[in-house]
């Protein structure tokens, strides 16, 4: 591993976008752990591309409207032997345009109080709460080698 590879992180952006009290929600094709889990809509940044560039650009490219991401916070996200991820999450009282179907998956809206029943990772059941509250936050999750959560470390600020 070089100098540069050690320090790597890769950088993403996620947001969820709120009507009334409902939240788009993306059940993403790409199988994790057998299972096909629910998101908020998102993706990679592109090199030289900001984190809300790049939750603008992914939603046009999911679901085919616009947005006004609000900052909520950073995840980053540790694996043995798998680089990190920093991902930084958003959301956004409402959008603009005409939704679309999307390549990556199924969209659906789903009322916020029945997020937490859908399948999705750990540490986004216990970070959705925060996410939607009037704190930011700054946190970390580290995963064993079978994807298994094994410590999540929330820092409200």
């Amino acid at each position: 591993m070089g100098i540069m590879d050690k320090y790597f992180k890769i950088i993403s952006s996620c947001c969820y976008i709120k009507e009334g009290d409902r939240i788009l929600m993306l059940r993403r094709n790409k199988k994790e752990a057998n299972k096909t889990f629910y998101r908020g809509l998102g993706g990679k940044a592109e090199q030289g591309e900001n984190p809300i560039d790049c939750i603008k650009r992914e939603v046009m490219e999911e679901a085919g409207i616009n947005i006004t991401p609000i900052w909520k916070g950073i995840l980053t996200l540790s694996s043995p032997g798998k680089k990190d991820w920093e991902a930084h999450l958003f959301i956004s009282d409402g959008y603009t345009g005409k939704l679309t179907n999307c390549n990556e998956g199924e969209l659906s809206w789903v009322k916020k109080s029945d997020l937490l029943n859908l399948e999705m990772p750990q540490a986004d059941k216990e970070l959705l709460p925060i996410v939607f509250s009037d704190r930011n936050f700054i946190t970390h999750a580290n995963y064993d080698q079978e994807k298994n959560l094994t410590d999540l470390r929330i820092n409200k600020i």
